[in-house]
């Protein structure tokens, strides 16, 4: 029992927190042995909230880390296939490059996406790219909010065409197309035509959470040599870069109940190619 001097009181979180004398001394959950904290954050059950706790502090992400080398926690690495064909093999970006909007019905974490780039003989100069994703995207006009990811990248035209070589069945994602194809009463066959996304991976996963629309934007740049007095060390930089086009078709539910996170929307602003069922961003790599 306590009486006017000694109070035992609880807090919000369970705490308990003995007052004696005006001397607090409090025991919480960071005073567990690690042995036991460890026990505690391995029955975490999916990779969102095995996410949340890592970024408590850096014991807990210490902990997180280690139980996934150890694979005691598990995550599962999804791909989304958003535009399964490719509608086209040379269509050009708008002035401020692709924009899409996506929201998403459950917690997700976003880890990257794929980017179409020159088709083989189109690509005849080295790309450079950049990728950024925005809270609280506008579908029309108005500001968004502030950037929530971002990751640049470069491939040189050697590695790009080699890139889109025959894989042979070997890449996770090889598409078919062009879909025209069809449309001329063609059948496409099942073997590999070069139609390999480059998948871009972001520094590190984010968490999209649901009533949220984000922005997603793909600017691409093609980098010329100059035929000035020293093209060694000059290049001209132009953002009128044809690239592959994917293409769905009309948006249908995906039978895979997991495959149904996201929702995509269009983005209406000048200067801005986009496009729910054909364009960019035709893979999605997420964890969910």
């Amino acid at each position: 029992m306590t009486n006017d001097k000694d109070r035992l009181i609880s807090d919000r979180n369970n705490n308990f927190i003995i007052c004696d004398t005006g001397k607090r001394h409090s025991k919480t959950i960071h005073d567990l042995p690690v042995e036991i904290l460890e026990y505690i954050l391995s029955l975490i059950p999916d990779p969102v909230n095995q996410s949340r706790f890592s970024q408590v502090c850096i014991l807990w992400n210490e902990l997180v880390q280690r139980l996934r080398w150890l694979r005691l926690l598990s995550f599962e690495r999804r791909v989304l296939k958003r535009l399964p064909f490719a509608g086209s093999l040379h269509e050009r970006h708008g002035n401020n490059g692709f924009s899409l909007l996506v929201s998403v019905m459950s917690p997700v974490l976003l880890a990257g996406t794929g980017v179409f780039l020159p088709y083989r003989e189109n690509m005849v100069n080295d790309i450079s790219g950049e990728i950024y994703v925005y809270e609280h995207g506008a579908t029309q006009v108005g500001p968004h909010g502030k950037p929530l990811m971002y990751t640049s990248f470069f491939i040189t035209r050697d590695e790009g065409r080699k890139w889109q070589e025959n894989c042979e069945g070997s890449k996770t994602v090889c598409l078919q197309g062009p879909w025209q194809e069809f449309r001329k009463g063609k059948v496409l066959e099942d073997k590999c035509t070069g139609l390999h996304p480059l998948p871009v991976m972001f520094p590190n996963v984010a968490e999209l959470l649901p009533d949220i629309r984000y922005l997603m934007t793909l600017k691409l740049r093609e980098l010329k040599p100059d035929n000035g007095s020293n093209p060694a060390s000059q290049k001209i930089v132009t953002e009128d870069v044809g690239t592959v086009w994917g293409f769905q078709g009309v948006p249908r539910r995906k039978t895979d109940p997991d495959q149904n996170f996201f929702r995509w929307y269009q983005l209406y602003k000048s200067g801005h190619s986009s496009s729910v069922s054909s364009g960019q961003f035709p893979v999605i790599y997420y964890i969910a």
